[in-house]
């Protein structure tokens, strides 16, 4: 019995041994040959990588206003697996968030280290949640994307999504230099996995993002909304443009939209109503068109100012059809054929030009294609070659029917006639540097072409000052001012490819002062109604507009601010000191052309 007890001790004596050698080798050879994997994994235990988000760069107007900017706001996240009372937890952040119980609650149930409550909350929920002590919801800092004037320049500036990545505007074109990149920092946890603030062990910053800044004036850009608005509202019209430039350098100084939106609640609006007009929409431009008809006459030197052309009384058949004016006339100087925006007196001076030449200019002038703005959704616009014209082709293009232009086109190409015959690329942003001022991008004023000479740009802008002061644009008129331009109505194209006897977009293109244009102005208003014409719908804004910008200015008499004259017109010294305006501008800002083949 005894003998047997002492086999048995010794195998279970021998059993254990044998498990502690085991034991020791395999400890051993974890401590020499598996330390690194093993002290990573407790690392990884005791260690977490916080990512630090940067600050989305701001977007400025030309004089450093600030229209978009960051601001930080906590963000509440939950450690679902660890929350115990979840069903009182829902109700108490329901109540605080005005969130969903249902939504919370599943959310709480889920057996996650990490899911999201609700992120950029206000300070005052945030301390709400903070005051419940549940150590389970756990805040980190988000940036909210904010504009502090709401509605201003929202077609051209866009918005971000809750990451804040750029969705539309210059915050979409731009997003790679606005929206930084993001930093992250090594923190020490304890065995609940909370964080120890002073065992911080290595970070990297964040690069916060560069500021855009715009051409755009914040308080040209609220004048050209306002009239755009007013007129919009008073005409019923479905939507509508301005464009407000620079012609010696191209800075876009407005980009209005009707109607607008806000910014801080973008998502909240209708997607047709966020789409930025001035470079998307399309329209057949009717009589504002005869502008660059005549810019190719006085340019190829077909005829004078002073040729004469019968008007046939307003009604000509010609190429099979019967072309129409509004009013009837009879023998006109081409210079009041434009004045008074005869269809008839156009049409045969173009056929005197012939389609080649017309087309020519037509393209020097940039129609047909983008103008290379640098906004994302900008059309190239149709221009069709003569090879496709149909026989009719040359009654209508001459006065706006048969192409397609957009606001911003005819911006640039009514700034290169104020601009003696030099086209510039409009242009939107000025500069773009990081947090400490310094410029990492520069874009600087850029010529295109010259699409005319200046003797042609110079007739042609004594011809569109009397439009305005004489002709179809008198409500154009700019109180201490001589202005130029042209009024527009064109019929809209029904799905059907005829032209509608109800729909109609009023349009005026222009410049002040004629004789020393500072200002390019193009207004555009779709479907007015019941009053459609050129004249009695867009030159009034121009008129308003025009008043507004020059009042803020403060250019009267002589006085013209350094500002105002662009790097181009300084070339010419003291001259354009020297030009006198003989009427001071009044302190207070404050008939169509084409309709199908009846034009104004």
């Amino acid at each position: 019995m005894a003998k047997i007890s002492k086999t048995r001790l010794f195998f279970v004596f021998s059993f254990f041994i044998l498990a502690l050698v085991c034991l020791l080798f395999r400890l051993g050879f974890i401590q020499i040959f598996q330390s690194s994997k093993y002290l990573s994994i407790s690392e990884n235990q005791s260690r977490d990588t916080i990512v630090m988000p940067p600050a989305r760069g701001r977007i400025l107007d030309r004089k450093g206003r600030e229209l978009a900017l960051d601001i930080r706001l906590d963000s509440l996240y939950a450690v679902s697996r660890d929350i115990k009372n979840k069903g009182p937890v829902a109700d108490a952040l329901s109540r605080i968030l005005g969130l969903n119980r249902e939504m919370i609650y599943e959310r709480l149930s889920r057996d996650k280290k990490f899911v999201w409550i609700a992120r950029k909350i206000s300070p005052a929920q945030s301390a709400a949640i903070q005051r419940l002590k549940i150590k389970e919801l756990v805040f980190v800092k988000e940036s909210l994307r904010v504009y502090p004037k709401a509605e201003t320049a929202c077609h051209l500036i866009g918005f971000t999504d809750i990451d804040n990545e750029g969705i539309e505007g210059v915050e979409l074109n731009y997003n790679s230099f606005l929206k930084g990149v993001s930093g992250w920092r090594l923190a020490q946890k304890d065995a609940k996995r909370r964080e120890l603030i002073s065992k911080e062990i290595e970070m990297v910053a964040p690069l916060d993002g560069h500021n855009v800044h715009l051409t755009i004036d914040e308080v040209i850009q609220s004048i050209a909304e306002k009239e755009l608005s007013v007129i919009c509202k008073k005409h019923n019209a479905l939507g509508g443009s301005v464009v407000v430039m620079d012609p010696k350098s191209g800075d876009v100084l407005a980009m209005a939209t009707y109607p607008l939106y806000d910014l801080n609640h973008a998502k909240r609006t209708r997607v047709e109503f966020r789409r930025n007009r001035a470079i998307t929409d399309l329209f057949e431009p009717g009589s504002v068109f005869k502008t660059f008809t005549l810019s190719s006459i006085l340019e190829n030197k077909v005829f004078g100012l002073d040729q004469k052309f019968d008007c046939e009384h307003g009604s000509w058949a010609v190429a099979g059809k019967v072309l129409h004016d509004h009013r009837g006339h009879g023998v006109m100087s081409f210079r009041e054929i434009i004045e008074k925006s005869s269809n008839i007196g156009t049409v045969k001076g173009a056929m005197r030009l012939g389609a080649d030449r017309l087309y020519k200019t037509i393209r020097l002038f940039g129609f047909g294609e983008r103008t290379g703005i640098g906004l994302a959704g900008e059309v190239n616009g149709l221009v069709p070659h003569p090879r496709v014209w149909s026989r009719s082709s040359i009654i209508n293009i001459p006065i706006g029917q048969g192409i397609a232009v957009t606001p911003i086109q005819l911006a640039t190409a009514v700034s290169a006639i104020a601009n003696d015959g030099l086209e510039m690329r409009p242009r939107v942003i000025t500069h773009i540097d990081d947090f400490e001022g310094r410029v990492v991008k520069s874009f600087n004023p850029e010529p295109i072409r010259r699409v005319i000479s200046r003797e042609a740009a110079l007739q042609a802008r004594s011809v569109l000052e009397g439009v305005v002061s004489r002709g179809t644009g008198k409500k154009a008129v700019v109180p201490g001012f001589k202005a130029a331009g042209k009024t527009g109505t064109a019929q809209k194209i029904l799905p059907n490819g005829t032209y509608s006897h109800d729909h109609f977009v009023a349009s005026f293109i222009g410049f002040v002062p004629y004789d020393e244009p500072k200002v390019s102005i193009v207004v555009s208003v779709d479907q007015p109604h019941p009053v459609y014409y050129g004249g009695e719908v867009a030159a009034p804004v121009f008129s308003r507009v025009a008043a507004g910008i020059l009042a803020y200015w403060q250019i009267s008499q002589n006085v013209i601010p350094p500002e105002v004259v662009s790097g181009s017109a300084k070339k010419s010294g003291t001259a354009a000191k020297k030009r006198a305006y003989k009427q001071p501008l009044p302190s207070a800002v404050g008939a169509a052309s084409q309709v199908g083949l009846a034009g104004q």
